[in-house]
């Protein structure tokens, strides 16, 4: 398997809501496994970015920004410092003499404190110049650390673009919260010259705005209404029907869903399915608990479940991770799973199967997903948009030991 490279995202520039001062290099995998790098290392092509020696270091950073700039790596606002410095791997006193030259021999406007700093546009590549120099596609995600199946369904892209020596770099700004990531995102884009973005768990409004400024954009998810973005997704929603269905034939009417609080199309699919399928014998109820992706979380909301009066007598987990907290929690308590309750997962991770009794999953084709994400990311790469359909996957049903009867039925 080819090792995918991460970048280091963080803008510094951004405010405290929007920026993390302890951002490093997320991860490269490599033989199939993910592990840290070293946070001074240059994630990119060597041949895009230039790495300062260690001799008359001020000297060989200006040589370095002085390539980037050439060959439009950077754009026409320099990232913040602290971004800089762990690209570059130089401290910040290096950096910023660095900067002062660079400033002092006409390549950067002179700037006040505080404010970030620009390059004359006569030291800025042609357009030309630019699209030759072959920019990257950066994976947009609010995860530090992708999960392994997000690995794999990005091999084949990843490989392809290094065949036409781009890069595919995985950035996570801390912007996914904010109800107004505009200027965040304007900011994010200037400093981050890309082919191509691709956005993923991205909340509406940045969707919205990747949309409207009609920047190549494909989403690794479902988009949100009156969004026309392309996107390849896994089916969530024939997902939780069939879920549903395996639920219904065990006699279970009251079926719990587990979700983030952020109502997302992925979680509008997967209720939907869930309704399907009780449907199917004249009716029951869905009822849906938040999830903000703590463990703490997870525990309020079974306490929640179990407080109920006529409380759900089955839960569908939408998170990989809530699986943990879930069978520690019941487990404290004595519940048992699924003589007390049933429990299916729609997502899925490698260590489902160290669980006792075996879990209940869905489990996507990641060789599917990987061959269609690939063919339409080089696709807005090389034209600018994609005329292939959009495309939702189905994905596997993996029979466990975690649906019984309903209890009391």
């Amino acid at each position: 398997m080819s090792d995918i490279n991460a970048l280091v995202a963080a803008d510094s520039s951004l405010p405290p809501e929007a920026s993390g001062r302890n951002e490093s290099a997320r991860f490269v995998l490599s033989s199939g496994l993910a592990s840290l790098p070293s946070p001074k290392v240059i994630l990119g092509s060597p041949a895009t970015e230039h790495l300062p020696k260690r001799v008359s270091l001020v000297h060989e950073t200006v040589l370095a920004l002085k390539d980037w700039i050439s060959q439009g790596v950077v754009d026409e606002i320099l990232p913040g410092e602290f971004e800089l410095k762990e690209r570059l791997g130089v401290g910040r006193d290096t950096l910023r003499l660095a900067l002062k030259q660079l400033t002092d021999e006409g390549w950067l406007f002179p700037t006040a404190q505080g404010q970030q700093r620009r390059v004359r546009k006569d030291r800025l590549p042609s357009r030309k110049k630019i699209v030759s120099e072959q920019r990257p596609v950066l994976f947009l995600s609010p995860f530090e650390i992708e999960h392994r199946q997000t690995l794999l369904e990005m091999e084949d892209t990843q490989t392809a673009l290094a065949e036409q020596g781009r890069a595919l770099r995985f950035i996570s700004p801390k912007i996914f919260q904010l109800a107004h990531p505009e200027k965040h995102l304007e900011r994010l884009v200037k400093t981050h010259p890309a082919a191509a973005w691709i956005l993923y768990v991205s909340s509406e409004p940045m969707q919205r705005w990747f949309f409207q400024q009609k920047i190549p954009t494909f989403l690794y998810e479902l988009p949100f209404p009156g969004i026309e973005l392309p996107y390849v997704s896994s089916d969530w929603g024939e997902a939780a029907f069939h879920a549903g269905v395996q639920l219904v034939r065990h006699k279970h009417r009251h079926i719990g869903v587990l979700e983030y609080h952020e109502r997302r199309p992925g979680f509008v699919e997967e209720e939907r399915g869930l309704e399907r399928a009780l449907a199917t014998v004249g009716g029951g109820r869905v009822t849906v608990f938040k999830d903000d992706r703590t463990p703490e979380a997870v525990a309020r909301a079974l306490e929640s479940l179990f407080s109920l009066r006529d409380r759900p007598t089955a839960l569908v987990l939408t998170r990989a991770a809530q699986l943990l907290t879930c069978y520690s929690w019941l487990t404290a308590r004595g519940i048992r799973v699924p003589a007390d309750l049933s429990l299916v997962s729609l997502p899925n991770d490698s260590w489902f199967s160290e669980f006792y009794p075996p879990v209940c999953y869905y489990q996507p084709d990641p060789k599917a997903m990987s061959r269609l994400i690939a063919q339409r990311i080089l696709e807005l790469v090389e034209t600018g948009r994609v005329t292939r359909k959009s495309v939702l996957v189905p994905m596997n049903y993996v029979s466990g030991a975690t649906i019984g009867p309903a209890s009391g039925k």
